[in-house]
């Protein structure tokens, strides 16, 4: 739960809000954030402070992939990129620490009261906002229920 406490004091340091400024934090901490034409899988990476996103996706997965690449440069040391989910990469447990700092990050403290379209991310990881909130402090006893996918 480091990415936890690394989301929190974030949060803390730098006034967040929902939904979350990345432009602006990403700027505070001294990463710049461009578009680079990955080819393949690669959808996003972190190098020396630059944090690179692969263009044309949709505002939400953009905001989602910068937030995980904020999570590696807060928590680990060394570079790091975001494959499609099926990849091994994604099981390994610097992946999941970048998605759950993710998730707190975007989320803040609150971030189950919210919508994904509130948070400004996909569906798919506000569930796991929703999961780890639901998850709470030990002994909270805070159980969330977890919406249903919205019919389109």
């Amino acid at each position: 739960m480091f990415g936890k406490v690394k989301a929190a004091d974030l949060w803390h340091e730098h006034k967040l809000s929902v939904p979350v400024d990345l432009k602006r934090l990403s700027a505070e901490l001294g990463l710049d954030v461009v578009v680079f034409p990955f080819q393949g899988r690669l959808k996003e990476v972190i190098i020396d402070g630059v944090i690179g996103v692969r263009p044309g996706l949709p505002r939400s997965s953009f905001r989602w992939l910068v937030a995980h690449a904020i999570g590696h440069h807060m928590l680990h040391v060394g570079t790091s990129f975001y494959l499609e989910s099926w990849q091994w990469v994604n099981h390994a447990k610097a992946e999941r620490q970048a998605e759950e700092f993710a998730a707190w990050l975007l989320g803040g403290p609150d971030g189950w009261q919210y919508t994904a379209k509130e948070l400004g991310i996909p569906y798919d990881k506000f569930l796991l906002v929703r999961l780890l909130a639901n998850q709470g402090a030990p002994g909270s006893g805070r159980q969330i229920a977890l919406p249903v996918e919205p019919r389109v």
